[in-house]
């Protein structure tokens, strides 16, 4: 599922792993018997998808950490820290970014998405802030696309919603993440049912490629705790022309008061 630098939702490609065969799910509507340490387990995605959903509606803000890289024609690797905001129809998302590109120092960098546009806080003299659409180098172009993906990306219901009559929940199985016990969710997703079910033609259009291409299911990996908060979600996606992109996101402090908005216009050129 290749990204497009193009605003508006895409559908991520999530390569984690191809597993050769899937775990024959439990019956829908039915969690497990409570894991050892206490959390019961949802092996029906849409179960899943429905309690994500009610605590995403009563603590939509959080505090993000992303780590990731991209390999390919242009590789790069970064750190990011900051909120995020699952308000709206849209994701939210102001991070302050480490980028390390090959041969070249650190360079501090920061974007804010809002409502599908990207705004990059450069570190050139005068005004501090790039419109998405008017970046030309390929590092901006770059740090577009990333802001883009991570915009899905971090959204830990994004793919079950989308996807969910086509998504089985491969594996569920208790892990402590950051001393916090979780259980990490393996959910895999049937392409070619995935692409019966996709209304828009340009995605569905991704989908049979990817299907002509010989993958057939795809998979990402949830983290979710005790009050059904995601805690870390891993995935891997495409970005057009550039490589892949793979990152691992961190949350902290569901339901805090966080505040994104665009930079103001007359800092941005």
């Amino acid at each position: 599922m290749a990204v497009r630098v193009a605003r508006g939702p895409a559908w991520p490609v999530l390569l984690l792993a191809v597993l050769a065969g899937l775990v024959t799910a439990c019956g829908p509507g039915q969690p497990s018997d409570a894991a050892p340490s206490g959390l019961p387990k949802f092996y029906d995605a849409t179960q899943l998808l429905d309690v994500l959903t009610q605590r995403r509606t009563a603590d939509p803000t959080a505090q993000l950490s992303v780590v990731g890289d991209v390999t390919g024609s242009v590789p790069v690797t970064f750190t990011a820290q900051g909120g995020l905001s699952l308000v709206g129809p849209t994701p939210a998302l102001a991070l302050d970014q480490t980028m390390t590109w090959p041969g070249a120092a650190p360079q501090q960098t920061g974007f804010v998405l809002r409502d599908g546009e990207v705004w990059l806080r450069t570190a050139d003299g005068g005004t501090p802030w790039l419109r998405a659409g008017s970046a030309t180098t390929q590092a901006d172009r770059m740090r577009v696309a990333i802001a883009d993906a991570l915009g899905d990306a971090t959204d830990p219901t994004a793919n079950l919603s989308r996807y969910a009559d086509a998504t089985l929940v491969s594996d569920a199985a208790d892990e402590v993440v950051d001393g916090v016990p979780t259980v990490r969710y393996t959910l895999v997703v049937d392409l070619t049912r995935a692409s019966t079910i996709e209304p828009d033609p340009e995605l569905k259009a991704q989908l049979d490629q990817q299907i002509r291409d010989g993958l057939t299911r795809i998979t990402s990996t949830l983290w979710v705790d005790a009050d059904t908060r995601p805690v870390r979600t891993q995935q891997r996606q495409g970005l057009a022309d550039m490589g892949t992109l793979a990152t691992t996101a961190d949350y902290r402090s569901w339901g805090t008061s966080v505040t994104i908005s665009p930079p103001p216009p007359a800092e941005v050129r």
